[in-house]
């Protein structure tokens, strides 16, 4: 499975107990459907407040990540854009057929966000049609 941002490889990596896919150039994540409810409920390890406001707070620093649209690395259709939250520059790309893709960064801030509540916590599945 190749990475649908710059083509290379997907490797193999646990990420928060779960198994997951890396892209090692980009540093992207692809996560087959389950994978990020799995990794948002186990919380391995937690944000403590200051790292979850640098996290959250680099939206001034950085850039958004890709607005282009991305195809899924499984079935090669393009996937949906979701917007999660436009302040940190949150958009994930999603096969609902498949998984998502979450561009350089976004796994902790999706893990940050996830930390503050549990109601942003269940929004954010809601969004993802997770559950």
């Amino acid at each position: 499975m190749d990475c649908p941002r710059c083509r290379m490889p997907l490797s193999p990596v646990t990420y928060e107990g779960v198994e997951t896919d890396m892209c090692n150039t980009c540093w992207g994540f692809w996560l087959d459907c389950g994978e990020l409810e799995q990794i948002l409920d186990s919380q391995e390890l937690q944000f403590s407040q200051e790292e979850r406001d640098k996290v959250l707070g680099l939206n001034a620093a950085s850039r958004p990540g890709s607005t282009e649209p991305a195809a899924c690395p499984k079935c090669g259709k393009e996937m949906a854009r979701v917007h999660c939250d436009e302040s940190i520059h949150l958009v994930i790309d999603q096969c609902e057929q498949h998984g998502v893709w979450l561009d350089t960064g976004e796994i902790k801030k999706v893990q940050a966000l996830a930390e503050k509540s549990d109601d942003v916590r269940r929004m954010m599945i809601r969004k993802l049609g997770l559950g």
